[in-house]
């Protein structure tokens, strides 16, 4: 064999051994990941959003914690951000600083935060915690947010005081900047024709639309992961957009059965508001009343 074929070989070999090494360092790399850290999904209580108690938007992060069980003492405090439950999440030793060694068990919350203010209440943000301490290493852990946000770690602060849904609760000005502020927002109940009422299940999301009547293009969007009417809405103009708004515009709100809001599957369902609503609108009663074909 000539002398070439065998430095071909042996660059071969090389390249392979390499690429072997760095593989096996990866993946030991993500075992130890693992193992040093909570994994598994969050989501949200479909009853807060039937309520209307829950509104949660991409803008949103989400404050994930560990939390010792003794102590309740913060010992990791992670972002998630855009939200769009359900997702996957993960938290554990990569996210904690100042040197400090995760043992575990612990305590797992998480909280959606509009405003950048983690523990100041916002309507429409919503909170959760592990039944108990949790292990690091557990992977397919389900976090479940299903109370609305009282403004404590635990949940604790104001607890005696009734949950009440967002008309009912107005934030102050800077709270909220950049949420639904009721001038640049229109907000009602989503109803569905008696005709079409059992194409719509539960495990089908609404897809809210609010168009810009003049350019026929939607300004704001917003997704409710599940559909159980009647369902409470609130649709808002994103900051952006504020500063030029104008006084009225159509909505249109759909099921959505695959995840494609862009595409029509069998049984969905979509409403157009008659003519362009006024921005500030309360108590909206809108009805999907025909069949999604595109």
């Amino acid at each position: 064999m000539k002398t070439k074929s065998w430095v071909i070989i042996g660059l071969i070999a090389g390249f392979v051994l390499v690429i072997g090494w760095a593989l096996e360092r990866e993946f030991g790399r993500e075992e130890r990941t693992l193992r040093s850290s909570i994994s598994g999904l969050v989501e949200v209580a479909p009853q807060l959003y039937a309520a209307g108690l829950a509104d949660v938007v991409r803008t949103d992060r989400l404050a994930l914690f560990l939390v010792h069980p003794k102590t309740r003492e913060i010992v990791v405090l992670r972002f998630e951000s855009p939200l769009v439950p359900p997702m996957n999440i993960r938290i554990g030793q990569l996210d904690a600083r100042d040197g400090i060694t995760l043992a575990g068990p612990y305590l797992v919350v998480g909280i959606t935060d509009k405003d950048g203010e983690i523990f100041r209440v916002t309507p429409g943000e919503v909170y959760g915690r592990s039944k108990g301490p949790v292990e690091l290493g557990t992977e397919g852990f389900r976090l479940v947010l299903d109370q609305p946000f009282r403004g404590s770690l635990f949940n604790e602060a104001m607890a005696a005081r009734p949950a009440r849904p967002e008309s009912a609760s107005p934030p102050s000005r800077k709270a909220r900047a950049g949420t639904a502020e009721p001038r640049f927002s229109i907000s009602g109940t989503i109803t569905v024709s008696k005709a079409l009422s059992s194409n719509v299940v539960p495990t089908d999301r609404l897809v809210l639309l609010m168009f810009d009547p003049e350019l026929g293009r939607p300004v704001a969007n917003k997704i409710i992961p599940h559909a159980l009417l009647p369902q409470k809405f609130t649709i808002s103009l994103p900051p952006g957009v504020r500063p030029n708004a104008k006084k009225s515009y159509s909505l249109r709100i759909l099921t959505d059965k695959d995840n494609n809001p862009f595409g029509s599957a069998p049984g969905e369902v979509i409403g157009r508001s008659a003519k362009p609503v006024p921005l500030g609108t309360t108590g909206l009663n809108f009805v999907m009343d025909r069949n999604y074909v595109r």
